[in-house]
């Protein structure tokens, strides 16, 4: 059986949305300072490196991500390959046409190539969804998808005054649940597999970190 790591590392200063604080990895208790033990102590914001996203990140009263059942964050994995620039959309009629099966209580995965830009500071302006393609998911009944960029909302440098997260809200505020910053999408292309992505129970959170593998079942 193979499984297919689909998270990135978190480490020290890793790349993350400009808004957020810095990723710090430290130990508090160390065997070279003369404790019995090494510690290590992380600070990082749930928006930073692998993560799900829940409904309350965008929906007032909505599910925090302790509240989500484990039902929610394993199921079959669909692929779907998008070769789109930065700042370009994803739209619907791409995902009808990309000829891969989505199915009710998929998880769908978009494959864009851009975790290889992950160190770039062109990750920050990477290809999004349209609302429509977020539509067309909801429709499709899936449970979850994931992408290999930083959002799946319009790149940050791109964004005007007031901008809303209309993906965000389409997918959440319809109990789609959204994986940003997933990796090694292309190894499971064209592949049936089964994905866990399931993330730490932080009480009240918007979101949790999550260990994402891809179970190979051919």
């Amino acid at each position: 059986m193979e499984m297919v790591d689909l998270t990135r590392v978190i480490y020290n200063g890793m790349p993350k949305i400009p808004i957020l604080p810095e990723v710090q990895i430290g130990r508090c208790f160390s065997l070279d300072k003369g404790a019995p033990l090494n510690v290590t102590q992380i600070s990082l914001a749930c928006h930073a490196g692998t993560h799900v996203d829940a409904p309350i990140h965008v929906v007032p009263n909505g599910k925090s991500i302790e509240e989500l059942s484990l039902d929610a964050f394993v199921g079959p994995g669909a692929v779907i390959p998008v070769k789109k620039k930065g700042g370009e959309e994803v739209t619907a009629k791409d995902l009808e046409g990309s000829g891969v099966a989505v199915s009710r209580g998929d998880i769908l995965m978009l494959y864009t190539g851009w975790d290889e830009k992950f160190e770039s500071p062109d990750y920050n302006t990477h290809p999004y969804l349209s609302v429509d393609a977020a539509r067309w998911m909801v429709e499709k009944g899936i449970k979850l998808v994931g992408i290999d960029c930083i959002t799946v909302d319009l790149p940050t440098p791109l964004r005007q005054k007031g901008f809303d997260f209309p993906v965000h809200r389409t997918l959440l505020g319809n109990e789609v649940l959204i994986a940003e910053n997933v990796a090694n999408l292309g190894r499971i292309v064209g592949k049936k597999t089964r994905i866990m992505a399931f993330p730490l129970r932080v009480k009240g959170s918007d979101a949790g970190h999550a260990r994402i593998v891809a179970e190979v079942l051919n």
